[in-house]
């Protein structure tokens, strides 16, 4: 129950910090300048187009950057030690305070990426077909180049290839969760053992190197860098060709899964030696 109460003390601060709706009405912003040029396209030419967005997003690579640099801004001052935290600590520990932590930001995660899902289709509501399959928008978005005055994002057609649409959400999905939560804890590590700042710096780096690894991509060594590369695994086109040296899906979620364990253990077993300063403002 001291976990759960440390939890919500914290999304409690959503309603109190004007960070956490500034993100997320960015966020909205930004998915409508990307989509509504699919909503002008569908209207114009009478095609309906289908909500399977979201998946195919990791491999627009130049346009997602900033949805999920968003991400990185909403969790910045990781291990969210506001002025309300030092009584919380007197009270429970450090342990289970870090526990908490470790629950809210787990469920942060959650709750972007579900609000990265919505948007990606709630915009396209006027032209918008719920059936299964791409579709033949989305193939043609993905295949042709149609930039027609349009704005439209383009697609990647690797992304599409030998998996069903609920398939490559759910794999986005859940990986974006696990990968997230991987993320906010090496930006809470960062930040306690080294100095507040430093985790934002490091977190943003992995966030740019999948559009490092775009621009320079032709060179063969660059390909290694996908394997230390998480924010890549979103991207289905990249993954599971293990004949050209890339990542396979188990290498993806073992990785993930088994880092995020060990931070979280180090984080607890070590949180107790560790000066935790609260914000004096």
């Amino acid at each position: 129950m001291k976990i759960l109460r440390c939890c919500k003390l914290n999304l409690m601060q959503w309603r109190i910090n004007p960070k956490y709706p500034a993100v997320f009405a960015f966020l909205a912003l930004y998915l409508w300048f990307q989509l509504h040029g699919y909503v002008n396209f569908c209207q114009d030419m009478g095609y309906p187009v289908r909500p399977w967005l979201f998946p195919l997003l990791p491999g627009t690579t130049v346009a997602f950057m900033p949805m999920y640099l968003a991400f990185v801004l909403l969790i910045s001052d990781a291990p969210f030690l506001n002025r309300q935290q030092q009584f919380v600590l007197q009270r429970v520990g450090k342990r289970t305070w870090a526990a908490g932590q470790l629950l809210y930001l787990f469920l942060t995660c959650v709750i972007y990426t579900a609000a990265l899902w919505l948007l990606s289709w709630v915009f396209l509501l006027p032209v918008l077909e719920w059936k299964d399959g791409w579709g033949p928008l989305l193939t043609t978005v993905a295949t042709e180049s149609l930039h027609d005055g349009y704005r439209m994002m383009a697609l990647d057609y690797g992304c599409m290839q030998n998996v069903t649409p609920i398939a490559a959400t759910a794999w986005v999905a859940s990986v974006m969760v696990g990968i997230s939560f991987l993320m906010g804890e090496i930006m809470i590590l960062c930040n306690l053992w080294l100095k507040k700042g430093v985790g934002a710096v490091v977190v943003s780096a992995f966030t740019l190197l999948p559009l490092i690894i775009q621009i320079l991509f032709y060179k063969s060594s660059i390909s290694a860098l996908l394997w230390i590369s998480p924010l890549s695994w979103l991207n289905r086109s990249l993954m599971g060709h293990t004949n050209r040296n890339l990542p396979s899906y188990s290498y993806a979620v073992g990785v993930t899964v088994g880092l995020s364990a060990l931070l979280g253990v180090v984080l607890i077993a070590t949180i107790h030696r560790l000066n935790l300063e609260t914000d004096k403002e």
